[in-house]
């Protein structure tokens, strides 16, 4: 392509100019002045212009030239418009005419620019020569003054060492000369303080004996003051104990008139009876409060009731809090009823209609011996219900309130009594009767260690009482098979804490359902049951509910659990009038119950009521104790044997016994035998431990029989045979 004289000069001017500017930069020695003036002229601002008016009319070139190039191709481009393309051209031609002007003239400041520069590098290199030559000099004068430093520090220690000697000179000789000075001067004062010291001797010889005479004087008049002083003291002292003691009398009258106006009391008023023995009670318990409690009361007047009890009224300071003095009251009632020899106080209450206490108090109880006899059985004719009904007793009490002592009792004299067939009271006697007694936690009962129900104890661990209950099911379901061993021998179950038991059971409700079906059919076998327990409401006890009641004959003991009976079930069995009667008859039972047992030292004597929930009405009872308890140890042991070989299938024969009696007061002939177990069971058997039911048991010497599983040792009566 070739390029057009306008183009070639704009190229030739720009070179030049890249030229001058790098020449400009590379230069290291330029001033700023240069450098600046450099940058000014490297691209002039006319040739930047006609650079690009340089490339617009080369582009209108371009575009010409293509377009000339299509008319001439086709044929078709007219004169006209090649007419306006060369006067284009003509117009480019003497732009490019100017902007080769201006390039002449950027070579003639180009060629200025460097003649000063050369000028500039020649002032430069002379710059530098005079640096040179001045820190040359600069050397020289440092070690100059280095010299000059040394001889100053020479001069200035010299010039110290003659200060000091000269100053010491002249110190030495002002210090000699002082020092006679002040020798002169002491002397003359030593002269003087020695006739100073001789005249004060005689003067002190002179005062000292003054000072004797006045200090003898002085002591006899401190010795006649102490004197008068502490007879003063003692005089004052007992004045001033009096005022106090006038003082505390005052005030004390004061606060007592200040009580009496606010209404408060000051100490006890009593009142005027006479020779009344209620009255007299009345200002002794007034008194014994004041001396007691501190509270003081007036004695207002008594009354007796009806009742027999009597009721005296006291008014009280109005400062104190009625309700707090009526239970503190009540807290000391049991000791004041103790120091006055009366029976009970039996209520303290504010009377509404006035700011009055009433205390009402019991001389006697408020029934007689007699009169008690007909509001209670006594402990024989609870023996004889015991005896005439069916074995299926349920006793509720608390803890420690009797239940193993009335259970014991309960045995006694069924086993003295005979059971009878069937469970009825028109059955015929049963020859025999079998207790099994189970108690859990026996060994770690904290019970006393005389177990009254050892003798017939079979289960005495938890898990062994558990299974008590199968054992109850199991010997049930044999009674149906062998009827000739149902008939010789009654069973009764005793369970001890029943209703913890059954709820330790894997299955208690399981277990619940099979006493229930015991007691439902079971006694037509010759079986009875006696319970224990705390739970009033059967439904407290796993699987029952509170219809299962009806399956129990239930003796409930203590006033307290009675109470409690009464408000849960009472109206489910009996009518309002009833349940009037029977709480008004153990209000009279429970007093004189309590004033009974205060004269009794042994509780194991103590009176105990109870009340049996009879299908017909209830009835209260008082309880043996036990001291009616009376267990043939021999004939019960015998018996045992005797069953245990019928089941075991064995010819039967009873030996005698000490007592000569049975336990149902029938003995036959040395030689009695009873009918075998009809069961086509082997003759032989094995023991099996009643405990843990294995059968690794051996006997020992004393006929005992050991558990080797389980290590406990057993009667041979209380081992099973299988």
């Amino acid at each position: 392509m070739k390029l057009s004289n306008n183009q070639i000069a704009v190229a030739a001017s720009a070179g030049l100019c890249s030229l001058v500017v790098s020449v400009l930069v590379t230069s290291g020695n330029v001033s700023l002045k240069l450098l600046s003036l450099a940058g000014l002229l490297a691209v002039p601002p006319s040739a930047i212009a006609f650079i690009a008016l340089d490339n617009r009319a080369q582009q209108k070139i371009n575009t010409a030239q293509r377009k000339l190039s299509d008319a001439i191709a086709n044929g078709n481009q007219t004169k006209s418009r090649l007419t306006v393309e060369e006067n284009k051209s003509a117009r480019l031609q003497a732009e490019l005419t100017t902007l080769q002007s201006s390039f002449e003239r950027a070579k003639v400041l180009l060629k200025e620019c460097e003649a000063e520069r050369c000028q500039s590098a020649l002032s430069i290199n002379q710059l530098n020569q005079s640096v040179s030559e001045l820190q040359s000099s600069l050397v020289i004068a440092q070690s100059r003054v280095e010299e000059l430093e040394v001889e100053c520090e020479e001069w200035e220690r010299e010039f110290h060492v003659r200060i000091n000697l000269e100053a010491d000179k002249r110190f030495q000789a002002a210090k000699h000369a002082e020092i006679r000075k002040i020798e002169g001067e002491n002397d003359e004062i030593t002269r003087e303080a020695i006739e100073i010291a001789r005249s004060f001797r005689q003067w002190a010889m002179q005062v000292d004996e003054r000072l004797q005479d006045r200090g003898e004087y002085i002591k006899g008049v401190t010795n006649s003051y102490n004197t008068h002083l502490e007879g003063l003291k003692g005089s004052v002292a007992r004045q001033v104990d009096e005022y106090l003691k006038q003082i505390e009398i005052l005030n004390n009258k004061v606060a007592m008139l200040q009580q009496k106006l606010a209404g408060d009391l000051i100490e006890p008023q009593y009142g005027q009876f006479g020779y009344a023995v209620e009255g007299k009670i009345a200002n002794d318990l007034a008194q014994r409060i004041w001396g007691d409690l501190q509270i003081p009361l007036v004695v207002k007047g008594y009354q007796v009731k009806s009742d027999g009890s009597v009721d005296v009224g006291y008014g009280y300071s109005r400062s104190i809090q009625v309700e707090r003095l009526v239970s503190d009251l009540q807290r000391h009632s049991g000791d004041l009823a103790k120091w006055l020899g009366i029976h009970k106080i039996t209520a303290i209450r504010k009377l509404e209609i006035a700011d009055l206490l009433v205390l009402t108090f019991r001389r006697e109880p408020i029934v007689k011996e007699s009169e008690v006899l007909q509001l209670v059985g006594t402990a024989q004719e609870f023996t004889r219900y015991v005896t005439s009904n069916q074995i299926r007793y349920r006793l509720i009490a608390d803890p420690h309130s009797g239940k193993t002592p009335t259970t014991a009792v309960m045995l006694s004299a069924i086993l003295k009594a005979g059971t009878r067939q069937a469970n009825t009271e028109k059955g015929a006697k049963v020859r025999h009767t079998l207790v099994s007694v189970a108690y859990p936690g026996r060994e770690s009962s904290l019970k006393d260690e005389r177990y009254p129900l050892d003798l017939f104890l079979k289960y005495a661990t938890e898990a062994s009482t558990v299974k008590s209950f199968s054992d109850a099911v199991e010997d049930w379901k044999f009674r149906k098979t062998h009827t000739s061993y149902a008939k010789q021998f009654f069973q009764i179950w005793c369970w001890d804490e029943f209703d913890n038991t059954i709820a330790s059971a894997s299955d208690p409700k399981g277990v619940a359902e099979d006493i229930k079906q015991l007691l439902k059919q079971a006694h037509h076998t010759n079986q009875g049951w006696i319970f224990s327990g705390q739970s009033v409401m059967t439904s407290q006890i796993p699987g029952f509910t509170n219809d299962d009641r009806s399956l129990f004959i239930e003796i409930v003991i203590g006033t307290p659990k009675i109470r409690k009976y009464l408000e849960t079930y009472g109206k489910q069995r009996n009518s309002d009038e009833t349940l009037n009667k029977l709480r008004k008859n153990l209000d009279a039972i429970q007093d004189y119950v309590e004033h009974q047992n205060e004269k009794i030292t042994d509780e194991a004597r103590q009176l105990r009521v109870a009340l049996v929930m009879d299908s017909r009405s209830p009835k209260l009872f008082f309880l043996p104790n036990l001291d009616d308890v009376d267990f043939e140890v021999d004939v019960i042991t015998e018996i045992e044997r005797l069953a245990a070989q019928m089941k075991s299938g064995q010819s039967v024969h009873t030996s005698p016994v000490s007592s000569g009696k049975m336990d149902n007061k029938i003995q036959d002939s040395a030689q009695v035998s009873i009918s075998a177990v009809p069961d086509g069971r082997p003759k032989l058997t094995i023991p099996h431990c009643p405990e843990c039911g294995s059968s690794n048991v051996t006997q020992l010497k004393d006929t005992r029989y050991r558990c080797k599983d389980c290590g406990v040792k057993r009667a041979a009566s209380k081992v099973i045979w299988k």
